[in-house]
C-alpha cells in the first residue's frame, strides 16, 4: 500500500538551526479513547546529531517551558484573586 502525503521521513529532513542530519533519539506509541473505541498514535522525537545545537535548543526549551509555567501559575492566581473579591462582600 503506497504511503500517502510525504514520502521522506522525518530523520530525513535536515536541522532547521544548523542544517546538520537528525536522528530517531525515540518512538512511543499511544492509546487514546474515542468515541469509536481506541486510536493508536505512534510518536517520534528527532534530534540533531551536532551535540552543540542540540544542547542550544534543550536550553531554549527548557526556558520557554519555564516561561509558560510562570505565566500558566500567574492565570491561576488572577483567576483565584477574582473569584475571592467576588465571594467577598
Amino acid at each position: 500500500m503506497p504511503k500517502i502525503g510525504n514520502s521522506k521521513t522525518y530523520s530525513d529532513y535536515p536541522c532547521d538551526r544548523c542544517g546538520s542530519k537528525r536522528r530517531v533519539s525515540r518512538t512511543w506509541t499511544e492509546k487514546i479513547l474515542n468515541d469509536n473505541g481506541f486510536m493508536l498514535l505512534e510518536h517520534t522525537q528527532t534530534i540533531c546529531t551536532n551535540k552543540d545545537c542540540q544542547d542550544k535548543f534543550e536550553k531554549v526549551l527548557s526556558e520557554e517551558t519555564e516561561k509558560r509555567e510562570k505565566i500558566r501559575l500567574e492565570r491561576a492566581n488572577n483567576a483565584l484573586r477574582k473569584t475571592n473579591i467576588k465571594i467577598s462582600p
